[in-house]
């Protein structure tokens, strides 16, 4: 039992780090997006001083964290489809089969999928150095 409770919390760990990760691959550069957006617009002057730099750095950034974000998103797929091989529920666990949560994961791994081909095609329309 202890080792399944040790391999649950690498796990919870695996998954703070993708989500960390998230932070630099989605919401920063959303919202340098959105306040370039709205300096175009007009509704704001300028941008703050230090987002400007902050958004030159993750410029320098962008191949390595959308390779990570492909590497978790590869890794997320391929540890969906062995626990779909796998029920807990067949080696004597406590509780219900797992299905109806296994097809969550696969719902927010497709959403998941959706949004890193469009942040790719922004990238390569927009960012790809020619």
């Amino acid at each position: 039992m202890t080792q399944i409770k040790r391999v649950q919390g690498i796990f919870s760990w695996v998954v703070v780090l993708s989500e960390v990760s998230h932070v630099f691959c989605c919401v920063l550069p959303s919202i340098f997006s959105v306040l370039t957006i709205f300096v175009g617009m007009g509704v704001i002057g300028v941008m703050p001083v230090w987002m400007e730099s902050t958004h030159h750095v993750m410029h320098d950034w962008e191949i390595p964290l959308i390779g990570m974000s492909a590497f978790i998103l590869v890794l997320g797929w391929g540890l969906h489809f062995i626990s779909k091989r796998i029920d807990c529920h067949d080696t004597g666990c406590g509780h219900g089969p797992c299905g109806t949560k296994k097809n969550k994961t696969a719902r927010t791994l497709k959403i998941a999928t959706f949004l890193f081909v469009i942040n790719v095609i922004i990238y390569l329309s927009v960012h790809s150095p020619l």
